[in-house]
């Protein structure tokens, strides 16, 4: 499990990075943000702003989860493979991971869906909206599955 986890998370990387280059050549030098109800753009941006917030908010996250999990590896016994072998610290180093790729996922579904509506082909949206539902579904898994390893060890 953790080595798929490890190559999930290392596909992630990459699928961000595509995909966000990808959007990033296809929008229109500047796209609204926020939209009044009658359906004018309200707020503006322009998509190298949009670039380089992306990529910042990326490298901040999985920085900063990448971070906290060299800061800890030190103590821990990563040899183990088996989460009933696991101290709770290495189950939340392993967990960490997991994470950084559910976050990672949602980037890429948000940008995906930021794409497709400012895309000049005209997508109708409404048919693509479960990309953004499928980012937050990950993440209450993941946070129930943490939940699960660490009271089903007791």
């Amino acid at each position: 499990m953790i080595k798929v986890t490890k190559l999930l998370y290392t596909l992630s990387i990459l699928t961000f990075l595509t995909i966000l280059l990808y959007v990033y050549a296809f929008l229109p030098n500047q796209f609204g943000v926020f939209f009044e109800p009658n359906g004018t753009a309200s707020i503006l941006i322009y998509r190298a702003d949009f670039f380089y917030a992306a990529l910042g908010l990326f490298v901040l996250t999985n920085g900063s989860i990448l971070l906290y999990r060299k800061m800890n590896r030190g103590h821990l016994n990563l040899d183990k493979s088996d989460f009933e072998d696991m101290s709770s610290a290495e189950l939340v180093y392993h967990w960490l991971m997991g994470l950084s790729f559910v976050i990672n996922v949602i980037y890429i579904f948000s940008i995906m869906f930021v794409g497709m509506y400012h895309n000049s082909e005209h997508f109708d949206i409404a048919n693509y909206v479960a990309l953004i539902y499928i980012g937050p579904v990950l993440l209450a898994g993941w946070i129930f599955w943490f939940i699960y390893l660490q009271f089903s060890r007791r």
